[in-house]
């Protein structure tokens, strides 16, 4: 069996679908770094129905390098130091793992069923998600945007997946994710994929819960 989770929202609690659950990694960013928090969000990821004309779209899809990137937009957002600090200061700021989803990742491992990591990413945070979060350690494998170059919203990205895996259409892997219209891609996609609140959601699905008995 395989199964697969999404980062943020599921495996990393930080940004959620339910607004009212994100935990933003620059709530400090002008304390801290002296960087104007809505001019940044603004200009380097978009507004709401802007978002694919904004700088972290094409860096997520890995048309453009996330620090270049920054080196463009930091100047004018008050920020005066090297972007390789703002860059380690962004993703360690965004690792809040979250330790139920971690055990049951690990538990699900121990128990043969092997586990992926289907996400939207640049290609620095997920070398330091696998990397330096270890990630590598838990996961078969991890796929993200920026290395699939589409965006996960886009369907080639799970028919990506699927041929990458050579998965067959009958073995319909299971999906976590926290955003339903993801969910509703990866269904479409053959995928057994369920919408993501809380580690229960894994525990209890009809696929996985004997195997915590």
């Amino acid at each position: 069996m395989k199964v697969f989770f999404d980062v943020d929202g599921v495996l990393i609690d930080g940004w959620h679908a339910d607004v009212t659950r994100r935990k933003p990694w620059d709530a400090t960013i002008e304390a801290d770094l002296g960087v104007d928090r809505d001019a940044f969000q603004l200009l380097f990821f978009g507004t709401p129905g802007s978002r694919a004309a904004s700088p972290m779209f094409e860096c997520i899809t890995g048309r453009l390098d996330l620090k270049q990137a920054l080196a463009a937009v930091l100047p004018q957002v008050g920020y005066k130091g090297g972007v390789d600090d703002f860059v380690r200061y962004w993703f360690e700021k965004d690792s809040n793992i979250n330790p139920e989803v971690s055990d049951l990742v690990r538990e699900l491992r121990e128990r043969g069923v092997q586990t992926f990591v289907a996400t939207g990413q640049e290609h620095y945070r997920a070398g330091y998600l696998w990397n330096e979060l270890g990630f590598v350690n838990h996961f078969d494998r991890i796929f993200y945007s920026a290395e699939i170059g589409v965006p996960k919203k886009d369907p080639r990205f799970f028919e990506a997946i699927n041929r990458a895996l050579e998965i067959d259409p009958g073995e319909r892997p299971l999906f976590f994710d926290d955003q339903p219209e993801i969910v509703e891609l990866a269904s479409r996609a053959g995928w057994d994929a369920a919408t993501f609140t809380s580690a229960q959601n894994i525990q209890q699905h009809a696929r996985l819960k004997h195997l915590w008995s």
